[in-house]
Order: structure tokens, then C-alpha cells, then sequence
């Protein structure tokens, strides 16, 4: 049982369905956050990619701290799609989701994918792990009728995929923990948990 209370700031549906499969209680207070200023503004220093997904999810952590009773823990989690050090963010639309899969495919891209724990502001954990994944050679009338039938849920996605669903079927390989490629790296997240008294021992 918890003993303090738990917030996801975010409303991805694949992060939350982590938690629950694990068994651990929370609830999700998603942010609005800009995150395009963010990415620019770490650009503009020269961060890594890497960097730059902790620096994200630490300001969506930071920012339901704002906004939370005091005291809570808050999970914030951030995601960007590595091509060779060239960012992916969500497509905007189908076009650019055919776009964006017609030049991943062949190719192998990492998962920038960061997550940190913070209570009152505070940073108290964080971790970016990176999986590797690579695009199988699908041919076009596989894209179309990918495109047709996963529709906008995509946009919703970095790099227009969904591994849960149908998505799978563009990769040859993957490099890394599956959690980790759905959001969410769950062992170290968890055992921050556990040190931090809010799950059991």
C-alpha cells in the first residue's frame, strides 16, 4: 500500500497501463507544457538528445508539482526518437507520418526515453534509457494499409508507431527493454519507489 500519494504527469495510455500492470497506484495529472520552447532552448546549447529528454520530463515532473497537494510524488516521463542525432517528434498529420516511417524504414533509431521522480520541485531520481530498433524494408502497399488502419492514433506517437498494436509489424529488431520503448523504464523507477518509502520493501 502506498504511503504517499503517486502522480503521473502525463496522459499517455501506454505509461499508465505500465503502472497498472505492475500493480502500482496512482493516478495521472497530465501537464501542458511547451515543449517545442524546450527542445529549442536545449538546442540552442548544444544538448544531446538524451539530455534533452530529461530536460523534458523534468519540466513536466517540475511543472505537476506546481499543481499537486504538496508532499506528492510525481512520475514525469519524456520521449524523442534518435535517428542518428536527428529528432522525431509526433506527426502532425498522416502525410507526415508517411513521411517520417519512409525514412526510418531500414534503418535502426534509438528511443531517448527519460523518466524522473520528483517530490515538492525536487529531482530525486532520473534515469534515460535507450533502446535500439530497427525498421524492417516494408514495402508500400504494407505503409498504406498501415496508415489506414492505425489512422490518427498515430499522431499520438513519436515516429508514428505503436508497438502494442499493429506497429510491430514494421520492425526486424529491438535492442532493449520493452517498457523502455513503450515510455516508461519500470525496474529503476520501481526500486526509486520502494527506497523512497512509497512502495513496499
Amino acid at each position: 500500500m502506498m504511503v504517499s500519494s503517486l502522480v503521473l504527469a502525463s496522459g499517455s495510455s501506454a505509461r499508465r497501463a505500465l503502472l497498472e500492470a505492475s500493480g502500482v497506484p496512482h493516478h495521472c495529472h497530465p501537464v501542458a507544457l511547451d515543449e517545442e520552447k524546450i527542445r529549442l532552448a536545449c538546442q540552442e546549447r548544444g544538448e544531446s538528445l538524451h539530455d534533452t529528454a530529461l530536460a523534458l520530463a523534468e519540466a513536466k515532473a517540475r511543472l505537476a508539482c506546481q499543481q499537486v497537494p504538496a508532499g506528492s510524488w510525481v512520475i514525469g516521463a519524456d520521449q524523442i526518437l534518435d535517428l542518428n542525432g536527428e529528432a522525431f517528434a509526433k506527426p502532425l498529420d498522416l502525410e507526415q507520418a508517411k513521411a517520417q516511417l519512409r525514412r526510418l524504414r531500414g534503418k535502426a533509431h534509438v528511443l531517448q526515453t527519460a523518466v524522473v521522480l520528483m517530490r515538492d520541485g525536487a529531482s530525486m531520481w532520473h534515469e534515460v534509457a535507450a533502446p535500439c530498433l530497427t525498421m524492417r524494408h516494408f514495402s508500400d502497399a504494407f505503409l498504406e494499409m498501415y496508415l489506414a488502419q492505425e489512422g490518427e492514433a498515430l499522431l499520438s506517437c513519436v515516429g508514428a508507431y505503436r508497438l502494442e498494436g499493429l506497429g510491430i509489424q514494421l520492425f526486424a529488431s529491438l535492442d532493449g527493454a520493452h517498457d523502455a520503448v513503450l515510455g516508461l523504464p519500470r525496474l529503476g523507477l520501481m526500486e526509486a519507489l520502494r527506497r523512497a518509502g512509497v512502495l513496499p520493501q
